[in-house]
Formats: C-alpha cells, structure tokens, sequence
C-alpha cells in the first residue's frame, strides 16, 4: 500500500470514529427486545427516589422484569463504569469491581393462572458476586448466555459517595416570568470532602427535571466559588418549564373499570382497556393532583402477588387534538421514559385522535403525552399538557468530580429538590 492510500485510508477511519464518538453511544434505560415488559428499578423497595446507592449504606436496588415466555431463559448481566454524560468509559473491570464482571440472573418465577405467561425476573444490587468499588455512574446490560453484545435490556443505576453535600432550591419566580409558566433553580455545593483542587474545572454538575428527562442539563462551571463552597445562581439553563401534573390510571382488577378507565374486558386476544378520551391541558389551568411523578406500581386486586399474579392488558390511549405539526408521544416509566416508535401515536382523521394501544402489566400507572421535534430532538409538553409553575416537579441534581490523572468521573452528592407550596 502507497503512502497516499494510507493516508486516505486513515482519513476515513479518523472521519468514522469521530462521528461515532460524536454520536455517542445509546445507553437510555429501556426494554431493547419486544419479549421483555415491565422493567422496575426500586431503591429501597420505592418508585418515588432516584436509583442512587449511596456507597457502604444499607441500600438495596432491586430491578425487575418480565419475558413474555413459558420458559426460563439463561440470563445474564454485566455492568459498564459511564462518565457525567452516561458514555462508557475507558476503564478495565478491575478498577470498579472486585469480582468478574459477569453474573447470572437466577431469581425468577412462573406467572401463575394468567391468560398471558410471563416468567418474572429480579436483579438486587449490592452483589456480592460483583462488588462495586467506585462512585459514578452504571450501565447494567442483560443479556442471553453467550451473547454479550445483544442486551436484551439496560439500566442506569448511580453510586454515590456522599463526599460533598449538595442543596438546591426550586422557586416559580423566575428570571424570565413571575409565577408564570416556568420555575427556577438555585444550587450550592460545599465539596469539603472531596479531593478536588479547581473548583471552576474540575466539576460537573447535572439537572434532570423528573426521572425521564431526555434532555438534561449540564454545567460545567459555577458562577460563584467561596472557599470550598460553589453557587450556581441566576442561570438560565436552571430555568425550566413548569410542565404539568401526570394523569393516572388504574387496571387493578380486570372485572370493572378502574380510575381512568372507560371500558374494560376480554376478546379472544386477552384483556383490553380503555382509557376515557384524553384532550390538551394547555388552556384549562392548572390543577393539582397527587402524583407518582410518572411511576408506576404492579398491583392486582386481591393478590398480594401481584409480579407474578398479574395479567397483562392491551392498553388504549386516545388523546383528542386537532393533528399537529410534531410526532405526540405517551410518556412516562410506563415506556421507559422513551421518545421512538414504541411510543409513537398515530392520528386518526376519523375519530380525530392520537391513538397508541400499550401491553401493560395491571397496576396503578402514571402517564402524559408529549411532543418531539423530529428536526430539533426537543421534547416539549406545550402542546398537550401546558407548562405551570405550579408543578410537583421533582429535580436530581448530580454532582461528579475528576481526581486529577483519573479517567473516570466519580459521583460526589446528589439531592432531589422540589416546589415548597
């Protein structure tokens, strides 16, 4: 080979790699196999915290699943060391683990005396077949025996080492609007316990609004530093838009409607329900309603076993618009929090209705529509749901730090803050 053909040759390597590194890799949590339903991450058996372990406490994660399946199959779950950004990185096994990254999932149990057999899978963290040795985030794959780079499904879990204690406030008197549509965050960190030697390089700093945001917020540099104590205040990516309260639903029992429900019943192709008749939010002010802030919970009525004991239903969304110009989707933990076409509804000129039919496991869920720009990527509930300033938000703030030398960020403090009304 030529000189100039090496050249060449290594320009389209430099040119593939960089897109794919630009693109980054795809490590939203999510069921990735249409066999595989109702994925659960509890901390401390609960749906309304973040999945952050903090690390020598007592907590327990617990992650569970369905495959839609009158067998057992080999299953098995590894787990990737990712940066502030949830990109894996260049790490070896050995430097956030002490045992071999691989392990089996042997918890799992037969649905009994349902219509649709399902085997009921559950993943509780710490292992002590894998123990983990380094903050920061993680990426759990699981995957059949012998395919490693076919995940059938993926978590995102967070450990946290409490060195630095991070608290937030959430105000609706903006920089922008005054108790309008939007709210604001103000953030101090003190990071006394932490190694960490420039506060204005060496911190990341990132917002979710509620567990599914798909577009958070990253900050790089506070606005102020006094000693060991940072400040960022007054920003205006710390301004969000108030969104709205989630709806609600219930299918706990298969013999009457439940909340929410219109009708409900069986055909030769299982359970059905359907919801009543959804419409926009946008002009009809703001409400407040208890919420699970887009969670859900496995219930069927009279069973106290309800993972394995519940049935699976085709679920019936209806959302009444005039059809807009952007894709609607049905959002929540119902979906994984995800934007694509699992989630995708359809206009029908007919009834003049997005429409979208979910297999969902009976229980209590939340759930809302949103819309994304397929140009820009923006998710947005202006259109169906409206932006209040009155919302139960709930904000996670993560703080991560890079030890000087390091290649892997560690997570330092992480709070939950929300509207005091």
């Amino acid at each position: 080979m030529n000189s100039l053909a090496k050249v060449l040759l290594f320009c389209l390597f430099f040119m593939l790699f960089s897109t794919a590194a630009g693109e980054g890799i795809d490590t939203r949590q999510r069921c990735l196999s249409p066999d595989f339903k109702t994925l659960s991450v509890l901390i401390n058996g609960r749906n309304d915290l973040p999945p952050v372990l903090i690390a020598g406490s007592n907590d327990v994660l617990t992650i569970s699943f369905d495959e839609l399946s009158t067998d057992a199959s080999y299953l098995r779950w590894s787990l990737t060391h990712c940066d502030a950004d949830w990109q894996p990185e260049n790490i070896s096994d050995f430097e956030f683990t002490d045992g071999l990254n691989e392990a089996s999932v042997d918890d799992y149990e037969f649905s009994r005396a349902t219509l649709t057999h399902y085997v009921h899978y559950t993943i509780t963290l710490p292992d002590k077949r894998m123990p983990i040795k380094l903050s920061g985030n993680y990426l759990l794959k699981v995957y059949e025996e012998y395919k490693p780079d076919n995940p059938l499904l993926q978590v995102r879990f967070s450990v946290v080492d409490n060195s630095m204690k991070v608290n937030a406030q959430v105000s609706p008197r903006t920089d922008i609007d005054y108790m309008g549509q939007h709210q604001q965050l103000d953030i101090t960190v003190d990071t006394e316990g932490a190694d960490i030697r420039n506060l204005y390089t060496d911190l990341t700093t990132v917002v979710c609004q509620n567990l599914g945001d798909s577009s958070p917020v990253k900050l790089t540099s506070p606005s102020m530093v006094s000693g060991k104590r940072v400040s960022y205040s007054h920003l205006r990516p710390l301004i969000f838009p108030g969104t709205n309260e989630y709806r609600r639903f219930e299918t706990v029992s298969v013999s009457y409607p439940g909340m929410g429900i219109d009708r409900i019943g069986h055909s030769t192709d299982g359970y059905f329900a359907d919801l009543f008749i959804d419409s926009p939010r946008y002009n009809t002010g703001y409400t407040f309603d208890q919420t699970q802030h887009g969670a859900f919970t496995v219930r069927e009525y009279g069973s106290s076993a309800g993972d394995t004991e519940a049935e699976y239903i085709t679920t019936n969304f209806r959302l009444e618009s005039p059809k807009l110009p952007v894709e609607v989707h049905i959002d929540g933990a119902l979906t994984s929090f995800a934007q694509d076409s699992s989630t995708l509804m359809k206009y029908n000129q007919i009834t003049g209705c997005y429409e979208k039919s979910l297999f969902l496991k009976q229980g209590t869920y939340d759930y809302r529509y949103v819309t994304l720009d397929p140009h820009t990527g923006k998710v947005s509930t202006k259109l169906t749901e409206g932006n209040f300033c009155d919302t139960s938000n709930r904000y996670l703030i993560y703080v991560y730090y890079r030890i000087p030398g390091e290649r892997f960020d560690r997570l330092g403090g992480v709070t939950c803050a929300e509207l005091h009304k």
